[in-house]
């Protein structure tokens, strides 16, 4: 890579210190706090005094999700993001081009990203210190491509096909916020009242692809169970991935350019229906939705909540090409 050190500082140099910027990775001259969950957000949806699950399956106010952030990144490039993120949600997603998506997924992969990176602080229990913290640097090291994406908000990028992203937007019933994400799959879904977007991470847009038929569900408001399903899909889909796929990223220090082609292709085990109904039932008790039994059938099937006002699978429908 090209004059690497010129535009951000990478792992193998970064402190991850409460001086050090988390986006470009050097010490701060000017400290700011970049809130995770932008502050907009947090009171549009009165997320301030409501808590988030993180890893260790412990607890932490929205309002205290942030992170260290230099006055440069946080209020010149990231309020950028999101103000054109605020643009792209005001019109609920719709026409999305090239671009539009570069943005969500940007967007996302901050929060993703910083939320893990705010880990690093946290401690596994409280009550034993001696445990350490949640996440250490070397697992940290996992993101180190999502961090290299995250500086196409500091610098003009070019994504070279295939993306490595994979959006995926939905129409809901009824008008509350939600959100969550899936550590092993490296994806997440957010839901802001009737319109939410699932995006999974460095799949190189195989995902949408495979899953091309819930791309048609934009057209069908959903439920909540129903969203929580796809999501089940989609979420299941980025678990069997058995490979992160590789980027060779160059840096033009002249004019300022960042440029990521993909190496090679991502590969995923077969399709297990009874691993896949077991992630759906963890996912509808995590939100308190009890159906008296296991989504997986004696026979063989898998209780479906995508029904459509006649009683068929919207399943069949949707990936009829």
């Amino acid at each position: 890579m090209k004059s690497e050190i010129n535009f951000y500082t990478n792992f193998k140099e970064e402190t991850f210190d409460d001086n050090t910027c988390f986006l470009c990775g050097r010490e701060c001259e000017i400290k700011t706090t970049e809130h995770i969950f932008p502050k907009w957000l947090q009171h549009k949806y009165d997320l301030w005094d409501k808590r988030l699950i993180v890893t260790n399956d412990t607890t932490i106010p929205y309002r205290n999700l942030t992170v260290p952030c230099c006055e440069k990144c946080n209020n010149e490039d990231l309020s950028k993001v999101e103000e054109k993120f605020q643009a792209l949600l005001e019109r609920s997603f719709k026409n999305l081009t090239f671009e539009d998506e570069q943005i969500i997924f940007q967007w996302s992969a901050k929060i993703l990203y910083a939320t893990r990176y705010k880990e690093l602080s946290l401690l596994v229990d409280r009550k034993n210190p001696e445990l350490g913290n949640i996440l250490t640097p070397y697992e940290l090291e996992s993101y180190s491509a999502l961090h290299l994406f995250l500086q196409s908000i500091r610098f003009k990028t070019t994504f070279h096909e295939p993306k490595p992203w994979s959006i995926f937007v939905f129409n809901c019933t009824d008008d509350d916020f939600f959100y969550h994400n899936n550590i092993v799959g490296l994806c997440f879904s957010m839901k802001f009242g009737k319109i939410a977007f699932t995006i999974v991470f460095e799949d190189n847009n195989v995902i949408e692809d495979f899953m091309f038929g819930l791309k048609k569900l934009k057209e069908y408001p959903i439920n909540f169970p129903q969203y929580l399903e796809i999501n089940a899909h989609l979420f299941y889909s980025a678990i069997i991935k058995e490979n992160a796929p590789k980027y060779y990223t160059t840096y033009n220090d002249n004019s300022k350019e960042i440029n990521v082609n993909t190496v090679g292709v991502l590969r995923s085990r077969k399709w297990n229906d009874k691993e896949y109904a077991y992630l759906l039932d963890q996912i509808l008790t995590s939100c308190g939705i009890d159906i008296g039994h296991s989504t997986w059938n004696p026979d063989g099937t898998i209780t479906s909540f995508l029904i459509d006002q006649n009683g068929e699978h919207l399943t069949r429908k949707l990936f009829e090409k």
